[in-house]
């Protein structure tokens, strides 16, 4: 029994002192320490929260919407000055925008189907039409005299021109509805791969069996003389009157209204 007794005196002995400590001067600091916690850690949340928000608000004031708010200060300044105005601009900018027709729409869609291409590249038509659609022999061993082709066409600037141009006109020209596709083959068509498949023309050093021959050398030039192309065109610079550098003789044009009729019997020298 002593020592039952014995220790429950002493737990109660040092419950008493723990209690008396958490108590000065009459303040239980238990429950002040807790206070003090609670505010500082709502301070911290509340610090971090601000950050957030300023950097949710510098994302969301672009310049378009700075330029927004800035229109809505400027009216909201010109309602408060002059109230009259500011109600008739306000009536103006709720006024909904007329809707279109639908004859206006009907008539947009044929333009806009007028403009989507048919083959989306170049190199496409190429390969998917043009090879297809104008076939010739090009592979068999000793044509080459007589037709030439590279397979690797786009390597080539001369042929790159020509087949972009009926490449485009095909696109324009399919869309008639008369005799236009009648007037690419024959306007377009056969005279550009005419000169594309000559022997003598872009290809004259390539083949299929072969392939690709980058040999063909650029045209030489000599520099026009200063002058010459004033305006864009072509003039003649120091040579004899009424001559051209070509040496075509040309008489000068007439400033009357009388209709002059020229006839020339030989070219200059």
């Amino acid at each position: 029994m002593t020592t039952t007794e014995n220790a429950t005196t002493t737990e109660t002995t040092e419950a008493d002192a723990e209690q008396a400590a958490a108590v000065v001067g009459g303040v239980d600091l238990t429950e002040a320490l807790s206070g003090a916690v609670r505010k500082a850690v709502n301070a911290q949340v509340t610090a971090a929260a601000k950050e957030i928000a300023q950097g949710a608000v510098n994302d969301f004031l672009t310049e378009a919407v700075v330029a927004t708010m800035r229109e809505t200060a400027l009216l909201e300044a010109e309602a408060a000055v002059n109230p009259d105005s500011a109600a008739a601009l306000a009536a103006v900018a709720e006024e909904p925008e007329p809707e279109p027709e639908p004859e206006a729409e009907e008539e947009a869609k044929p333009e806009e189907e007028s403009r989507k291409l048919h083959h989306a590249r170049l190199d496409l038509f190429v390969e998917k039409y043009i090879a297809h659609t104008y076939r010739r022999e090009v592979s068999r061993q000793g044509t080459e005299g007589k037709v030439r082709w590279c397979p690797q066409w786009w390597d080539h600037a001369e042929a790159v021109g020509r087949l972009d141009a009926l490449w485009m006109a095909w696109e324009q020209m399919r869309l008639g509805e008369g005799s236009e596709m009648a007037a690419w083959w024959t306007q377009f068509a056969d005279p550009l791969m005419a000169a594309l498949l000559d022997p003598e023309g872009v290809f004259k050093y390539c083949s299929v069996s072969d392939g690709h021959r980058p040999s063909m050398k650029i045209l030489p030039t000599v520099p026009a003389p200063a002058g010459w192309f004033q305006d864009g065109h072509a003039h003649d610079v120091d040579v004899e009157p009424g001559l051209t550098a070509s040496g075509l003789y040309l008489p000068a044009p007439s400033t009357g209204r009388a209709r002059v009729v020229v006839a020339i019997d030989e070219f200059g020298e």
